[in-house]
């Protein structure tokens, strides 16, 4: 009776749920059900290379180092990996608060042109940070939390990333614009390692198994963009890496960098240092981002990495610097300091840019709040040229605008002094 009572209610299981195969839960059922997806969805390859579009659109962040030198595409998948507690989710977080209150403004002027939907997925993390998490961003309608704390099971932190890659990648299908944070994968690495090892599966380097860069590189290779005949959603990603005494060589660390198109590094030494965000400008990089960023501040922008690159490196080993070099060096940290949480405009870093490349130097923050304030008359004018130089850049237009940022440094520096 038993037997013919399990067949009854799997041949109805079959008919009722035919689209759900291998079981069905509550999430499989409410998420994947009106989409005719399985349940072995959370496991599944990415989408080939026929259906991908062009990462041809930029995802503002609101850090200004991160948006004028190392910006980010939608689509694209940016490591990011430092020590413990060197402002890594604060990239994440100020990404969040820019899709609220600047999302309107950023599809006016072409900077992101559709609303981002943000998912947190926390592996392992402190209920101290995973409670402070949702106190700041929980009641943001366009974001979504998913998190394990440090006592879970390890099947659940394993599983937890390749959930939330999953709802990531629903809502891409979609036509939405989604960006996954995935926080952290050496925590997840190490829920794999500990099921392994009990599994009995051989340990290759530092225990970890050998397939631990298939896992990894089968759960970000899912992040992309879609043509726009499949919708024109995409999926970005941004991988945590957490090191050790700023360690990069790690064995997951060096797997997740050879997979991501790129890597925002936090340095230990800069955080001290007082510099946030403590971004290292020689050891991070965007290899699709540049390609995504609008033409102006492109322009901007060129040249500007190399330059701080090597007056950071020049003052970190000791050796004399004239007076130019030492106050270039201050005034691109005062552009480029922010507190957490605290976004910045693109057109307010442009402006900044244009000053600093026509010789203004800010001694401290005073003078960049003096800059907005008399930019404020001219902000909607900028606006304009910021909007026609999407579409078109000529070199009358290159012209005016620094003829318009030399003319606000005298203005400035007058007022100054």
């Amino acid at each position: 009776m038993t037997v013919m009572m399990t067949v009854i209610m799997t041949v109805m299981m079959n008919v009722l749920f035919k689209p759900i195969r291998f079981g069905w839960d509550l999430v499989t059922m409410v998420f994947c059900f009106p989409q005719g997806c399985r349940y072995d969805s959370i496991i599944k390859k990415g989408h080939r290379i026929g259906l991908r579009g062009k990462v041809n659109d930029s995802l503002v962040t609101g850090i200004g180092f991160v948006d004028s030198i190392i910006p980010v595409g939608r689509g694209q998948r940016q490591l990011i990996l430092g020590d413990r507690s060197t402002g890594k989710t604060s990239i994440f977080i100020s990404s969040i608060i820019v899709s609220v209150v600047f999302a309107g403004f950023c599809s006016v002027d072409g900077f992101g042109s559709k609303r981002i939907f943000m998912l947190y997925v926390g592996i392992n993390q402190n209920m101290s940070k995973i409670s402070g998490f949702i106190t700041k961003i929980g009641k943001i309608w366009s974001s979504l939390i998913m998190a394990s704390h440090s006592s879970s099971a390890a099947s659940l932190s394993y599983l937890l990333g390749l959930i939330g890659i999953s709802f990531a990648e629903s809502f891409m299908e979609k036509g939405f614009d989604v960006a996954i944070c995935l926080d952290d994968l050496s925590k997840h690495s190490k829920s794999y390692r500990q099921i392994s090892l009990i599994i009995g599966k051989i340990p290759s380097r530092d225990a970890f198994p050998s397939d631990i860069f298939n896992v990894h590189s089968s759960l970000l290779e899912r992040c992309g963009k879609m043509k726009f005949e499949f919708g024109n959603g995409s999926c970005t990603g941004f991988p945590i890496i957490e090191t050790i005494n700023s360690d990069i060589t790690e064995f997951i660390a060096t797997n997740v960098i050879s997979i991501t198109d790129g890597q925002i590094y936090m340095s230990r030494r800069l955080f001290i240092d007082s510099i946030r965000p403590s971004i290292d400008s020689a050891l991070s990089v965007s290899r699709i981002g540049s390609a995504a960023q609008c033409k102006l501040m492109k322009v901007v922008s060129s040249g500007v990495k190399n330059r701080i690159t090597t007056l950071r490196l020049s003052a970190s080993s000791g050796s004399s610097m004239d007076i130019v070099s030492s106050m270039s060096l201050g005034s691109f940290n005062a552009v480029f300091y922010q507190e957490h949480l605290v976004p910045i405009r693109l057109e307010v870093m442009m402006i900044l840019l244009l000053l600093v490349r026509s010789g203004f130097v800010f001694r401290s923050r005073k003078d960049i709040h003096l800059c907005a304030f008399l930019l404020s008359s001219d902000f909607l004018y900028f606006f304009y040229i910021v909007s026609i130089s999407k579409c078109y850049l000529n070199p009358l237009l290159l012209n005016f605008i620094n003829e318009f940022g030399n003319s606000l440094s005298i203005v400035i520096g007058g007022v100054s002094s």
